[in-house]
Parts: structure tokens; sequence; C-alpha cells
């Protein structure tokens, strides 16, 4: 891991500090510091807000102080829903993806591209006051800033997760990238199955090859059978447009996915909650 996280009072508020450790490469500070810069620049109720950033005097070590979230990363949450043999309620899978693409939708209005989105970066918090659920969009260490850079023939992101341009590198790839990746992503929160869950093992160069030219299989069949057709039917559609290996057949923008996401699962059946974040 490239940072620890400890919790510190700060201005009578919780705040979570990021330390980089030390000895890893120039391109880890670079990719820490941009995860600050980001953070502090974007204001949006599903990112975590960045306060201040700053190198610790007595032992030079990189830090940021960013909101403090109670809560577990959605990786987390599907681990422990496979142990128990149970997969997340339909229900709290929209809401989660809702907000999701909401924070994804106002980072690229403002020219960013995340290139890293996945469940891993994906905290669902609760809230003390209210127990309520709000998810945040976390980590944009090696998102690409449109309007100030751009993109280099490299592999960036994760495996499991890039859409085909990604995966080759290709340096033109733009926001389309991140509904790739949140199409996958929707896919195994809602099934408890990476779509190309068999590879994983396999190791990287099959991820790619996967991505770039397998067809992801079909949600339905994966999905249980006292679901209704339209729902089954309607989230088929949306998973397969996100993760069209063509930029061009994708959802235009993640407000347009946000929709059809929403539209799809409008009927989908309660299922009792899992235990509490």
């Amino acid at each position: 891991a490239a940072s620890d996280v400890y919790k510190r009072q700060m201005l009578e508020r919780d705040v979570a500090i990021k330390v980089l450790l030390p000895g890893l490469p120039v391109a880890a500070r670079k990719r820490f510091v941009a995860e600050a810069r980001h953070g502090a620049r974007m204001c949006h109720p599903n990112l975590v807000r960045v306060f201040d950033l700053g190198v610790q005097p007595d032992t030079g070590l990189d830090w940021f102080a960013m909101e403090y979230m109670q809560g577990r990363d959605l990786e987390t949450l599907l681990a422990r829903a496979a142990r128990r043999s149970l997969r997340l309620p339909p229900r709290l899978v929209g809401k989660i993806f809702d907000q999701v693409l909401d924070a994804v939708g106002y980072a690229h209005a403002l020219g960013l591209v995340h290139r890293d989105v996945k469940p891993a970066n994906i905290f669902v918090a609760r809230e003390d006051a209210d127990r309520l659920m709000s998810a945040k969009l976390l980590d944009f260490g090696v998102a690409l800033d449109r309007d100030r850079e751009t993109a280099r023939a490299e592999l960036c992101g994760d495996p499991r997760y890039v859409a085909p341009e990604q995966a080759l590198g290709e340096a033109g790839l733009d926001h389309r990238a991140d509904l790739y990746a949140a199409g996958i992503s929707v896919f195994q929160a809602l099934t408890g199955w990476h779509p190309f869950e068999r590879l994983i093992a396999d190791g990287t160069a099959a991820l790619l090859h996967a991505q770039c030219d397998q067809d992801l299989p079909r949600i339905s069949r994966l999905l249980p059978a006292n679901w209704s057709a339209t729902v089954r039917h309607g989230l088929d559609a949306v998973i397969g447009k996100a993760c069209a290996k063509d930029p061009d057949l994708r959802f235009e923008t993640a407000d347009e996915m946000r929709g059809a996401l929403r539209e799809a699962l409008a009927d989908a059946p309660p299922s009792p909650a899992l235990a509490r974040c």
C-alpha cells in the first residue's frame, strides 16, 4: 500500500490523514500530490473532500488531510457478502451507483477522467447522525486532467476494470473509459462475481486480452430467477451499453448511464439488508 490512514483532531473536527510511505518512486509521489490537488479542487457530496496538503518537518513525510468517514469500501462489502453466501440488496446497489455516477459526471464536467473506477475505490459511508448511507468515489491519483495534460500511451488503472482503449494504452481515451469501468463494477456488485472472474488468477495479460476481445456474459444469467424479465433485460441493456468495446457505442455521459440504471432497477425486488457497514 502506498499510504497509511489514521484519525486526528483538527479544528475540532475529525479528519483522516493520508501519509505517503517513505522510499517510494517519484511517480508514486506525483500520484499522491495529484490525488490531493484534485480532491481539494472538487466539491461534491459523493467525492471525498481534501482540506490540506503538506510535509511533516521532522520526518519529511508527505501528507494530506481529508474528510473522515465511517464505513467500508464496496470491495470489502462484496467480499463479506460472499463469505456469507449473500448478495448486496439490488436497491442498495442502485443507490450506491446512482451517487457514484453523479460524482463521475461532475468530475467529467471538470475535465477529469478518473481512470480507476472500481469497487475498492467506492466507499460506502454511514452518517452517524441519521444513519443514512452515502457513496464516495475515492482516489483520483491516476486521474487524467484533459484540460491540462494529454494522455500518454501507457497502461493506467486496474486490469480488472480498464476499458479496451485503456488496456491498449491509447492516448486518445476519454471519459467513456470510466463508464466501462462503472459497468463492470455494477455487474460485480449485483452478481457477486467479476465478469472475467475465471481469468483473474491468470494475471494481467489474460485480463487485458479479455477486456479487448471478449464480451461480458449477460448479467441476466447470473441474477436470481425470481427477478422480473423487465429488470433482467433492462440490466442486460445497461451493462451491454456501458461495456461496449467501441467507446462510440457506450453511453455518452455518466448522467445518461445513471438514468438508464435507475430505470432498470426501478422494479428490483426488495432484499433483506446486510449488517450495517
